[in-house]
């Protein structure tokens, strides 16, 4: 089985996992499809710089659209946990790790459309979440307080 099917296959379980409400198994298959895709960019990488045409579709541009559906919905589980520390977490380092791929591939390499979608999704996903979290409360000093 190569690696985007297997992939598939995961997300299938995590999918049906989500659906009916088991947020912990989600999370876990969500994140075992997303550490595939990692352990497999260096494979991707090298036979698409092996093959490269300009133009030309890219199983890399695949691997970083899979990764990316991987960590947003991983981050979705973690909303719905109301963990939402993590759920910001995922997306910030998922985000740097687009960002850092972008800069080790030639400008012109077909992933770079794929990477620059995709960080476009994961900030949009970053700003909604950050929207939804709760903000901490301070501690508050009663209005007879006064600060030296």
């Amino acid at each position: 089985m190569d690696t985007i099917e297997h992939w598939k296959h995961i997300i299938r379980q995590a999918n049906s996992a989500f659906a009916h409400d088991h947020y912990v198994l989600a999370a876990d298959l969500y994140q075992q499809a997303a550490v595939l895709l990692t352990q497999a960019w260096p494979e991707y990488e090298a036979r698409s710089t092996d093959n490269f045409i300009p133009g030309a579709p890219d199983g890399t541009a695949l691997l970083i659209i899979c990764l990316s559906i991987s960590v947003q919905n991983l981050a979705e589980t973690y909303a719905r946990q109301q963990r939402w520390r993590r759920c910001l977490a995922t997306l910030n380092r998922a985000l740097r790790q687009v960002l850092q791929l972008q800069a080790q591939l030639p400008d012109t390499h077909p992933a770079n459309v794929a990477l620059l979608r995709e960080s476009c999704s994961l900030r949009r996903e970053l700003c909604r979440f950050s929207q939804l979290a709760p903000v901490p409360q301070t501690a508050t000093l009663p209005a007879s307080a006064t600060l030296h």
